[in-house]
């Protein structure tokens, strides 16, 4: 992973939905989860709420470690299957009231990052036959193919849910070789599958865009974007105080503003600064090592940076400045932690 990818993970929040579901699945499989949520700093039991939003750096750190710790290799394949509309709240409910797959498509995808998806997705359907492409924004390591097949299943089970059906599903292309469960693809999708091929891409058939959803409602659907509208822009702004002051923390790669700046820079003095995460039960402080502790993580986890050029890049005068932080954020050394989590991914690569 290049070295802005542990930052922009770190920069984006997901809803909590995705975690909630993978937690479920492992409980079910008859695995616990809550060692590996509690290892990425994540709520468990009734604390774990779908609607909660985390940080997506420690989402793809859970599920690497879920990926060690359950020896299920379609374990992707098993949790996109439970994605269906009503997970996914408005975004959803818009998706499925819609008047057609095509604008079902439309409004998915301009609302997609209320959703808890790692991938970049695109519609390609001007010209030739209409396809779905999915991009990889950032390096996902040995959660690659878990992601991708989450992905393209919970798209399946929406395409279901929608129209009753999956058979506007024309060629599934994969950029991996065939796994050993093959059989489940072709139960799944249903279609011509590709593998080893240059990019991600489903293929569909082009009157399938034209089909009714089962459940289209103009006057819902109309309701529901605009629902969906409020809710973006509300994760888009500057949200709450702790929210803002982890964003400015977070503007300019290596660099940590002072708490003057911090407050300069959102139009309020230091002492209202202060006053305003006291009452969401925060600090600057606090926060800051929230922010250093996160990009730390990344850092050991998906980069090949010397523990001094991690010191250097959070802000530390010399690498026993950050150990002394680290062991107290995480209770392990940062090179214990980076053993411990590569010999998970070797695992999972296994």
């Amino acid at each position: 992973m290049n070295d802005q990818g542990p930052l922009r993970l770190a920069q984006r929040e997901h809803p909590a939905i995705g975690v909630v579901l993978l937690s479920e699945l492992v409980r079910d499989l008859g695995y616990d989860p809550v060692p590996a949520l509690r290892a990425e700093g994540l709520p468990a039991g009734d604390e774990l709420r779908p609607t909660n939003l985390i940080e997506a750096s420690r989402e793809l750190g859970y599920i690497l470690r879920i990926l060690g710790d359950v020896p299920i290799p379609e374990l992707g394949l098993l949790a996109g299957r439970r994605h269906h509309f009503s997970v996914f709240g408005m975004w959803g409910f818009a998706m499925i009231s819609s008047s057609t797959l095509r604008s079902a498509i439309q409004v998915g995808l301009r609302f997609i990052d209320l959703t808890h998806t790692f991938l970049r997705w695109h519609f390609i359907g001007k010209t030739g036959a209409p396809r779905m492409r999915l991009e990889e924004p950032v390096d996902l390591g040995p959660a690659r193919r878990f992601l991708i097949e989450r992905d393209l299943t919970a798209a399946v089970t929406l395409l279901e849910d929608l129209l009753g059906h999956r058979r506007g599903l024309v060629r599934l292309s994969l950029p991996y070789e065939s796994p050993s469960y093959r059989e489940s693809y072709s139960e799944i999708f249903s279609c011509e599958l590709e593998f080893g091929a240059d990019r991600t891409e489903v293929l569909l058939a082009p009157d399938t865009l034209d089909a009714t959803p089962l459940q289209a409602n103009p006057t819902a659907a109309a309701l529901a974007e605009q629902q969906c509208n409020e809710l973006a822009s509300r994760m888009a702004g500057p949200g709450s105080t702790t929210r803002a002051v982890r964003h400015e923390l977070l503007a300019v790669p290596g660099e940590f503003p002072p708490l003057a700046e911090v407050a300069r820079r959102l139009h309020v003095s230091e002492r209202g600064l202060r006053r305003r995460l006291a009452a969401e039960k925060a600090s600057f402080r606090m926060v800051l090592d929230q922010v250093r502790e996160t990009l730390a993580r990344a850092y050991l986890r998906d980069t090949r940076l010397q523990i001094e050029e991690i010191a250097e890049r959070l802000g530390y005068s010399d690498a026993a400045n950050f150990t002394h932080a680290f062991r107290r954020w995480t209770g392990s050394a940062p090179g214990r932690f980076r053993a411990d989590t590569a010999y998970l991914s070797e695992r999972t690569r296994s």
